[in-house]
């Protein structure tokens, strides 16, 4: 400031002052008085201010010392300020970023709260409100853990009993078989048959659907009307087992006709056959009661690829029977081609019905007209409603009403064939022999023309012995027989024409 500057200006020229009085000191021999007073009064300014310099100097270094001080507590202030202010903003934070408990739980709904008050009136406040309510839902839980560990309880004591009874039903099964297999003896002599009917319905579960419509339908309407038809399952119970339940059809490594558990021999020895023409390893067999002693076994497969039932018959005669003489004219009338062949109108069961069989076959590089081997069936249309096939557009379509409806037609149809079979071999073979029917007690007259011959020919033959007009009716399917007869010197022959629906 003012002092300072002034200070400045009295020390600078009190300096200048003693440095004259010292050059004129150096400049005498013997110093005067005055120039040493002189000289002394200059010292006792010059330390008269060395004195104030110094007292102003601490008195300012106080003074500073005093501003850092007070500096240094203002910065703490504002240190401290600031601090406080993250922490309060760190509070605010979580204060806006609280999410309470009760949020996350899944509560009762409210409308059943209010309806717990009855009369009485909710708080207005809705932090107040909130809590009554979360007070209420900790008393509901509470009752509903008790509930639970007493529903948990009886849960623990049902699960002990039900394990009981399971041990005791898993020791049920073999106590059973040991019943049925000590009972054997009893079932065959009160004709029971309590174990063929458990194999056969275990069996029957394992069916395809087409086959055991067949089973079903044949054996109820059997069954109800005591006809005497037995329905029986055949086959290799193991291998359907394996069998994919949902499409038998795509398992080509599981099936396989000759294995160690089946007694089959498949007459396929085309790898490519083999997978079209593979059958499903169960079959149903229907023993049909023709006549005394004589009953027809007809046998249906299912071709897993063509999605086909086949169909075969045999005849099987006691030796009781009065048809057990064995004839030796007509025997292809008996074999399970013909026997079948045209038993509904132009069904000769050549061709496969589905439409997709072509299809099939050239997916196994097979020609397009290959058909299902002999050993196999054949697959006739009727077999295909018996079995409740309608149609095989987008998969096949199956109707248990066309199963039902079509068995009575199947069982009579059946019956008077063979019959009719067996009566017409009788026939012939008295041709052959040139015997006389006898009917009841009455003879036949005496007969004046004489028959000289009966034999079967070929188709190929006839064309150098009979007319062209004659022979363009004949079917290669027919049967021919020529007949030559004899009176007196006069002789005829004549052609006889069975066809495959006769009779």
């Amino acid at each position: 400031g003012i002092n300072a500057e002034y200070g400045c200006l009295q020390y600078k020229n009190t300096c200048s002052l003693l440095h004259e009085s010292l050059n004129k000191l150096q400049g005498q021999q013997e110093p005067s008085r005055e120039v040493l007073e002189n000289c002394m009064q200059y010292f006792a300014q010059l330390k008269k201010f060395n004195c104030k310099a110094q007292q102003q100097c601490r008195r300012v270094r106080d003074n500073t010392r005093q501003l850092k001080k007070k500096l240094d507590s203002t910065d703490l202030i504002l240190k401290n300020l600031q601090f406080e202010e993250i922490y309060l903003q760190r509070e605010i934070r979580k204060c806006l970023q609280y999410k309470s408990v009760d949020e996350e739980l899944s509560l009762i709904p409210e409308i059943e709260y209010l309806s717990s008050l009855g009369d009485k009136k909710p708080s207005s406040d809705q932090h107040e409100h909130m809590l009554e309510r979360l007070k209420w839902e900790l008393e509901q839980r509470k009752t509903m853990r008790v509930d639970e560990e007493r529903w948990e309880k009886s849960k623990i004591d049902l699960e002990g009993e039900i394990a009981g009874l399971k041990g005791y039903l898993a020791s049920l099964p073999p106590q059973l078989e040991e019943m049925l297999a000590t009972t054997t003896q009893v079932q065959e002599y009160l004709g029971m048959k309590l174990v063929h009917r458990k194999t056969q319905a275990e069996m029957a579960a394992w069916l395809p659907t087409q086959l055991y419509n067949i089973y079903s339908q044949v054996t109820g309407y059997t069954e109800y009307l005591k006809l005497g038809t037995t329905v029986t399952l055949n086959g290799d119970l193991e291998i359907a087992r394996n069998l994919n339940s949902d499409d038998a059809s795509d398992v080509d490594e599981v099936v396989e006709i000759e294995t160690k558990h089946s007694k089959r021999r498949s007459a396929v020895n085309d790898p490519g056959k083999k997978k079209v023409f593979k059958a499903h390893p169960l079959t149903v067999e229907v023993v049909v009661p023709c006549d005394e002693g004589v009953h027809a076994k007809v046998l249906f497969s299912y071709l897993t690829k063509l999605k086909v039932v086949s169909v075969s018959i045999s005849l099987m005669i006691t030796t009781a029977s009065p048809w057990r003489d064995k004839f030796s004219v007509g025997t292809d009338y008996m074999s399970s081609k013909e026997l079948l062949c045209a038993l509904w109108t132009e069904d000769h069961g050549e061709e496969c019905p589905n439409p997709d069989t072509s299809a099939i076959l050239n997916k196994y590089s097979l020609p397009s007209k290959t058909k299902i081997p002999n050993s196999l069936g054949r697959p006739f249309l009727w077999a295909q409603r018996l079995a409740g096939i309608t149609g095989w557009s987008a998969g096949v379509k199956l109707d248990v009403a066309t199963s039902r409806e079509t068995v009575p037609h199947f069982l009579e149809a059946i019956k008077q064939r063979c019959l009719a079979r067996l009566a017409l071999k009788y026939q012939l073979r008295n041709l052959a022999t040139n015997k006389t029917v006898k009917e009841g007690a009455i003879s036949q007259p005496t007969l004046l023309t004489e028959m000289v011959s009966w034999k079967e020919v070929q188709l190929d033959s006839l064309s150098d012995s009979y007319p062209e007009r004659t022979v363009k009716h004949v079917s290669e399917k027919d049967t021919l027989y020529e007949l030559v007869v004899k009176r007196g010197k006069t002789s005829c022959k004549s052609l006889l024409t069975l066809s495959l629906d006769y009779p």
